[in-house]
Formats: C-alpha cells, structure tokens, sequence
C-alpha cells in the first residue's frame, strides 16, 4: 500500500472508530489535542447540534487536521492571474483538506472587508463544500475562484417548503454589488418535485446585486435553479440546468455563449427555460440569450411571462426539437400578451421554427435586436473588466 492510500486508510479507520464509540457509548467523554484543534466531548457536540449531519462535519473537521499533519500542501495552487487582472488587494484561499486559510467558503466570505474599494479575490479548491453561502450588500467588490465549474461546487438542499419561500431557497445568495465568480459552479441538490407539488421550489444562486459577471460557471437544479433577482449581470460560458423557470427573476442580464440544459421529464410540455418578472414599463429589465445552446430533454417553452411585462430575447441561439412549437406561454393570462416581450432574431435549429409559434412572441429584425446583442444592453462598458 502506497503512502496515500495508507493515509486515506488509516483516517478512515479513525472515522469509523470514532463514531462505532458514539453509537455504543454516547456518554464517552474523550481528551485528544491536535495542534491546538481539540474534541473535549463527543457527546457534547452531537448534543448541541441536535444533527448526525453535524456530527459527521466534526468528525470531517478532526481528519482535516490529522491530514495536515501528515500530507504537505502545495502552495502553488493559490496562484491565479486573477490578481494582477483585477488589481486584487487581498486574497483568501479555501480548501477542505487545510491547506487554504478557511475550510468553509461562508467563513472566507465572513472576513472579507466590508465596502472594500478594491477587489478581495477568495480562490477555493476543488471538491463540494456543502453549505449555505450568504454575501451580504456590504461584501462588494468580492471575486471567487473555482478551480473549473466541474471540479469546484457549492451545494445546499433547501426548499420553498424548508425556508419560508422559493426566494430564501438558495445555496448561495449574493446581495452586494460588483460580484464576481470564475470557475466554480453552485448547486441545490433537493430531489425533483412532483408535478404540482407545492414547496418544492429549489434555488442554487440567488443573485441580488448591481453590476455582476459570472465566467464559466455552472448553476445546477430543477425548478428556479437561478434567481436573477435585480441589477445587471453578464453570463458569459456559463452551464445552465433545470426543469420549470429554471432562469428567473426581474434581472437586466446578458447570457452570452452558455448552455441551457433542460432536464425536464414527463408528460406534455414539462418544462421552461426563463420567468422573467418585469411587472411595469419604468422597469429597465430582462433577459437577453445571445449564441448559447439549448440542450437536453423535456418538451419546454423558452420562457413564460411571470411579469405583466416580461422580456426575454434570444438571439443566433441554437434551438433543438425539445422546444415547443408555440415557444412562449402568457402565465395563463391572455390581457399580458399585448405586453410582453417575447422576441427571437436569426435562431437556428428545429425548435426554431417559427411558424407553430403563438401570436405574441415577435420574429425581431436586426434593428429591433440589436440592442440586446451585446453588452451594451447591461451598460457593460462602465462595469465590466476588459
């Protein structure tokens, strides 16, 4: 046996001795230190957090410990070309096995300077941090770093049901301006709800901030997999799934070169891909696909109108069989159709077809496009990094 499978080994051993003791005898009261990391008693935890969920993460916390003692850290995976793009001030490294400053990304966040006018960079590992991630307004000016949305995830499990409301549902909820992300992909892995089903409403990323962009990043869930809450926000190479308005809210929000996957299932029209909420003309807001790729299974619209005067364009974006011929659905609200905006330019793909499409949704020339192609439409040129 190498050394790090006898490593891997010999911690696991530790885990299951560990809670094998508890189960036996949960009065056991044991003394070890740890490089100053130290378990006065077992007992002690399982009762204060009333969870073997818990329990086990203090289990994953003393192996952490025992790890670093024994697997050195390589250092060089804190570097990133991050800093120098974005003039990074500070930079705060998360990493499970120990190796970075925080094993928690939520704690990361927490010492973040708050109203920083220059950018804190926090760069995680790869690996899943299950947790839930709150970024409060005054954490502006934050970047976070994966190491490639495949590699690096943030996952959580709420409910509608669980949290008082779809909008409190997120894994990870961002409420302060001039967000970034790179790398790095936010999932919420509550099962699928039945159709019908109330409460079982999922959020993976709630975005709430001014001016944010999200690069190669991926947003993984069924129904309302990303609230688009409000602000302006850039999508740029980002991977998109879910079954039913799984894109929402009343952002202004340019998608540009992402992959809208829908895994939707079940009998007829099963699925939509965006709810866009704009509720008056005065709103400034909507969402705009520009040459990303729809995938996937399900029969589904390309958006519904959540808002009296919804907008949701899509422009030179691929459009497979999977969507309905009639494209578009009024929210079961006839007196909206005159308002929406439900608009496609140059679209391919047999979902394009324009000819099963209902009355409402608009074939878009290039004048009537082209303010939604580009980054423009987000006032990107006064934000935006180059």
């Amino acid at each position: 046996m190498n050394t790090k499978r006898s490593i891997l080994f010999w911690l696991s051993v530790t885990a299951i001795v560990l809670l094998s003791i508890y189960t036996k005898n949960p009065n056991i009261i044991t003394s070890i230190s740890l490089q100053s990391f130290k378990i006065t008693s077992i007992k002690s935890v399982f009762d204060q957090s009333g969870s073997i969920h818990e329990f086990i993460s203090f289990i994953n916390q003393f192996l952490v410990r025992l790890y670093r003692l024994l697997v050195p850290c390589d250092e060089s995976k804190w570097k990133s070309p991050l800093i120098a793009k974005y003039g990074v001030a500070l930079t705060l490294t998360v990493d499970q096995k120990g190796c970075g400053k925080f094993t928690s990304l939520q704690k990361a966040v927490d010492a973040v300077p708050a109203n920083s006018p220059k950018p804190t960079l926090i760069i995680v590992d790869a690996g899943q941090y299950r947790e839930k991630v709150n970024v409060q307004k005054t954490k502006s000016n934050l970047i976070i770093q994966g190491k490639g949305f495949t590699n690096t995830f943030i996952i959580w499990h709420d409910t509608a049901a669980k949290s008082n409301g779809t909008v409190y549902s997120y894994s990870v909820g961002v409420f302060a301006p001039k967000f970034i992300a790179h790398d790095i992909s936010f999932k919420n892995e509550a099962p699928l709800p039945s159709p019908g089903a109330i409460g079982g409403q999922a959020v993976a990323f709630r975005i709430s901030g001014d001016q944010a962009a999200f690069y190669n990043c991926g947003f993984y869930g069924f129904q309302d997999t990303l609230f688009d809450d409000a602000g302006r926000h850039y999508f740029q190479n980002c991977f998109i799934e879910g079954t039913i308005d799984f894109i929402f809210g009343n952002g202004r929000s340019l998608y540009e070169n992402c992959i809208l996957n829908s895994v939707a299932s079940g009998p007829g029209i099963n699925g939509a891909i965006a709810a866009h909420q704009r509720a008056s003309l005065q709103d400034k807001t909507g969402f705009s696909f520009v040459n990303c790729k729809i995938q996937g299974q399900g029969k589904i619209w390309l958006g519904r109108a959540w808002g009296v005067y919804s907008t949701t364009v899509y422009i030179r974006t691929f459009m497979p069989a999977i969507v309905a011929p009639e494209g578009w659905n009024d929210w079961k609200d006839p007196s909206r159709d005159q308002k929406v905006v439900f608009g496609e330019h140059a679209c391919s793909g047999p979902g394009a077809d324009f000819k099963g499409r209902v009355k409402f949704a608009k074939q878009l020339s290039v004048a009537d496009a082209t303010p939604y192609m580009n980054t423009g439409y987000i006032d990107g040129n006064t934000w935006l990094h180059p």
